[in-house]
């Protein structure tokens, strides 16, 4: 009876607390444009496609930590425009987020303003480069991916909501994404180990969030 007494009180323990973490768990889906980004002098870089995707634990109703996954595409034109590389940048990052709105007083039922920002990876690739490198019988000795331009992300955004239902939201997103440790080789004009520095790329999005 004792066995069957505390079989059912850890089965409801597991419940109540599987519950409790469901409850708080909200997810994120955007998409929309990236401007700006870091490339040579010698090619200009347009604006380009962006998506991302984050899964988000709310810690109470100011303050929630969240993971998110970005991808951003680039296009770069040379000097001449007779030549096109396309490469893809893709981030992970971990970040906090603050309720502006509650915090600040000034949010309602059905409107809202966030703030987040954080720390993670990110790293390019652009399969021209890496075949023009390697055709020339040169070896990618970086660390990392090979051939990829591995970087360290800062980001930072806001976040405004609109609250349709209990559960559904739509966002729109500013993002600031600082890139530390890039080699500036969206397109081919820079060698891997030409001009680290820090980049930048700047996203707005629109999309979802959806509270479980």
């Amino acid at each position: 009876m004792k066995k069957i007494a505390l079989f059912v009180f850890i089965s409801l323990s597991i419940g109540t607390f599987s519950q409790s973490i469901t409850e708080n768990l909200y997810f994120d889906l955007n998409t929309g444009t990236r401007f700006g980004g870091t490339t040579s002098d010698s090619a200009s870089l347009g604006a380009g496609f962006h998506i991302d995707a984050g899964v988000a634990y709310k810690l109470n109703e100011l303050y929630a930590i969240k993971t998110d996954l970005g991808f951003d595409i680039f296009t770069a034109k040379n000097a001449t425009g007779t030549v096109e590389d396309n490469s893809l940048l893709i981030r992970a990052s971990l970040q906090g987020v603050v309720n502006v709105s509650d915090l600040a007083g000034f949010g309602t039922e059905t409107f809202g303003l966030k703030f987040h920002g954080g720390f993670g990876f990110a790293t390019n690739s652009n399969p021209s480069f890496k075949d023009v490198y390697t055709s020339s019988g040169e070896v990618f000795n970086d660390p990392g991916f090979k051939g990829n331009d591995d970087m360290i992300n800062f980001i930072f955004g806001l976040n405004p909501q609109y609250k349709l239902t209990e559960k559904l939201s739509v966002n729109a997103d500013l993002c600031l994404v600082l890139l530390a440790m890039q080699s500036n080789y969206v397109d081919r004009i820079l060698s891997p180990e030409e001009n680290k520095t820090m980049g930048n790329i700047f996203n707005a999005s629109i999309g979802i969030s959806f509270k479980l």
